[in-house]
């Protein structure tokens, strides 16, 4: 058996793999001493090396006891650590990238087409720019209770809801939803993909055509600004739903002095 071969079959008992390079050469340099000796004493470079080799005894009996010496649990921390890292330096980057997308935002979005971006994903600026588009002046603020999850999505109300009139006379409902979802691979959910209705304690039906959605375009948690059109200035309690094939979702909307049971 050659000294490379010896060294191999030794290394291979080692479960502690970051210690293997440094017995590896100490055992070849050990062998190759011997050898040196055995030549020097008339022996052929193959015959000393098969006799030194051979005088280092059983090469899985020596690899086994030189395992109990060596502890494989630094080398199992070491690959530990280096996999933590690699998991958190992958996480940073996807909530990097996700910072980035909830500031400028992939626009908002209108039934699917390109509408406009919003600023910044605090609920409290997004409901005061919101305010006073289109002459809009604030009747009365309200309380949004709610939420739950659909699939992977945990959507929660952010903010107060705003009970808007127009310079026109018409009346409009705004509130803010939340969407988060701790896997970075996912795309953000989209609310205007979603069938979605309301109705309010006056007994008013309101369709999918009276609401208007806009997304800041954060991936991991993102911010949808719901906004419906005409609701009944009388009504003191409104309650919104989203049906999915994976559950529904409902928000309560009470204008101040309303009812949130």
């Amino acid at each position: 058996m050659y000294r490379h071969q010896f060294c191999e079959l030794v290394t291979g008992q080692l479960r502690c793999k970051w210690e293997a390079p440094s017995v590896r050469q100490e055992l070849s340099d050990h062998i190759q001493d011997h050898q040196a000796a055995l030549m020097a004493e008339g022996m052929d470079r193959d015959q000393a090396e098969e006799a030194a080799v051979a005088a280092m005894g059983d090469p899985e009996a020596l690899g086994k006891a030189l395992d109990a010496l060596h502890s494989p649990w630094p080398w199992r921390i070491y690959h530990a650590a280096r996999t933590a890292a690699f998991v958190l330096l992958v996480l940073a980057f996807f909530l990097g990238f996700d910072a980035l997308l909830g500031s400028g935002g992939s626009g908002a979005v209108f039934w699917g087409d390109a509408g406009y971006t919003l600023p910044e994903q605090d609920p409290q600026s997004l409901l005061e720019h919101y305010s006073f588009i289109d002459s809009d002046t604030v009747r009365t603020t309200g309380t949004v209770t709610g939420g739950g999850d659909i699939g992977p999505y945990r959507l929660s109300p952010a903010g107060e809801a705003l009970f808007l009139t127009q310079e026109n006379g018409e009346t409009q409902l705004a509130f803010l939803v939340s969407t988060f979802h701790p896997q970075p691979w996912l795309e953000s959910l989209k609310l205007y993909d979603l069938a979605c209705s309301a109705s309010d304690d006056l007994g008013n039906q309101y369709g999918s055509d009276q609401f208007y959605f806009m997304n800041t375009g954060g991936r991991l948690r993102d911010l949808c600004w719901i906004l419906l059109y005409d609701p009944d200035p009388a009504a003191r309690r409104f309650t919104f739903t989203l049906d999915t094939d994976r559950g529904s979702v409902t928000f309560t909307i009470a204008p101040e002095g309303g009812e949130n049971a």
